[in-house]
């Protein structure tokens, strides 16, 4: 019988190996594939680029994993669930442009705009918590990892009677997200771009 790994906050010290576990879980992830098409330069560039969010959800939020780093989930918190520009460049995104190239660049900030202004009209004022990412190593999948990181967050948030959002641009993830009480609010194609996006929200258990 399999037990429940452990979940720990991650140790900035170990935030590399963090950044590639998931690295490697979004490579496929559809918002990715079209910000990075080309398949050498998404796995040069990913690492890189999710360990500068992972910087971000370090200092502005929370970041759990596993002992053996076998899944991550950032969360930002009620309050502070909208990243700067300012705050992006002052913990590693100055270089983008450089790093990932203007195309890409200009692509990805249009897109990451809309994702963020969808993010603000629905939630509009309410405080809440903003399930940034969660990843899971491939190797690992389908072993409750992912449920692990996951409840102990929604358990926090139902204490403090706070809602969650968040938004995935993976359509199978959206049944994954239901069996916890997330309600799809909105789904719909991103202006002048491919990839799609749905929007989801938890409000808090009642508390008996």
């Amino acid at each position: 019988m399999q037990t429940n790994p452990e979940v720990v906050k991650l140790d900035p010290s170990l935030k590399k190996k963090a950044s590639d576990v998931v690295a490697a879980s979004f490579f496929d992830y559809p918002m990715f594939v079209y910000y990075f098409p080309d398949i050498k330069k998404r796995a040069r560039v990913l690492p890189w680029y999710l360990g500068n969010v992972l910087t971000c959800a370090i200092k502005y939020g929370e970041v759990f994993t596993t002992p053996e780093s076998s899944g991550v989930i950032f969360i930002l918190p009620p309050g502070h669930t909208k990243i700067s520009i300012g705050e992006y460049v002052q913990n590693g995104f100055l270089l983008t442009p450089l790093v990932i190239g203007i195309r890409d660049y200009i692509r990805s900030q249009e897109c990451e705009k809309f994702v963020a202004d969808m993010h603000e009209k629905i939630m509009q004022q309410r405080l809440h918590y903003y399930l940034w990412g969660l990843a899971v190593d491939p190797g690992q999948k389908r072993r409750g990892i992912g449920t692990t990181l996951l409840k102990p967050a929604l358990e926090k948030a139902d204490k403090e009677q706070k809602p969650f959002y968040l938004e995935t641009h993976d359509e199978k993830n959206v049944p994954y997200y239901q069996n916890f009480d997330f309600t799809l609010v909105y789904s719909g194609k991103i202006p002048n771009h491919e990839p799609e996006i749905w929007c989801m929200v938890r409000e808090p258990a009642k508390m008996k």
